[in-house]
């Protein structure tokens, strides 16, 4: 290239398109991250919505005895706990088990009847192969443990993928390991429980 081309064309076009084409790179990556965002949140409203059952109340405080620290493992007997309530409250199946794992936080609101027939007050989900899901253990103490579990629907079953936040405790180290706490999570501000 000779002297007259490199004034003519000048050095910064190419940077300039390199540029541009970058920005409109970013601009088109930010937009398909804000409609997954939007579209995440609308499900989840549509979800609550269409379960139309109560919600079960925030967790109570942890008492002295419940001390927990971040992380840590998931005592195999609370892992089983949470694994057959999942499988039998969302999934909407041999609810009389997910009542006997369910402890008093979450019962509250309804009668074992109501429980039985239906009116669990965590929304459903259908719950194929829960072991393949896996459990995020986020605190864990001697009695008590606070994990997430990302579910995965099957295809066309009109589920998204939905992350559900599950406590469980128990009341002393004999004591058996009863769900405390199950609801989908949702960020602040992008959920309202169905009225």
């Amino acid at each position: 290239m000779g002297t007259s081309e490199w004034v003519k064309r000048g050095p910064g076009k190419s940077n300039r398109r390199l540029l541009e084409g970058l920005a409109l790179a970013g601009a088109a990556l930010l937009l398909i991250v804000g409609v997954v965002a939007f579209l995440q949140s609308r499900a989840n409203e549509k979800l609550a919505a269409d379960a139309n059952v109560p919600v079960s109340p925030t967790p109570a405080p942890t008492t002295p005895d419940q001390v927990t620290s971040p992380g840590g493992t998931f005592p195999p007997g609370a892992r089983k706990v949470a694994v057959e309530f999942l499988q039998t409250a969302l999934a909407r199946e041999r609810l009389a088990v997910a009542w006997e794992l369910a402890g008093p936080e979450i019962r509250s609101g309804v009668t074992r009847a109501q429980w039985l027939s239906g009116q669990v007050t965590v929304p459903p989900f259908p719950v194929a192969d829960l072991e393949a899901s896996g459990f995020k253990v986020n605190a864990s103490g001697p009695d008590k443990v606070v994990a997430q579990v990302l579910l995965v629907p099957e295809p066309d079953t009109g589920y998204v993928v939905t992350r559900y936040d599950i406590t469980l405790e128990r009341a002393n180290s004999s004591a058996p390991w009863r769900v405390t706490y199950c609801q989908p999570y949702a960020p602040p501000g992008k959920y309202a429980p169905a009225e």
